[in-house]
């Protein structure tokens, strides 16, 4: 699978999301959920792909 890259809302850049999910929300949508990747950052992420 390809990597996904989202926005940290913590840190304030755009990174690769670490241990990401797929997951399916109510409304048919899917989104990857995980957490940032840099060093020292605790944010996590969420982004919609499809």
């Amino acid at each position: 699978m390809t990597e996904i890259n989202g926005y940290c809302l913590k840190c304030k850049n755009y990174v690769p999301i670490l241990n990401g999910k797929k997951i399916v929300m109510s409304n048919g949508r899917t989104r990857m959920a995980g957490s940032c990747s840099r060093d020292g950052c605790t944010g996590k992420i969420s982004k919609i792909i499809a």
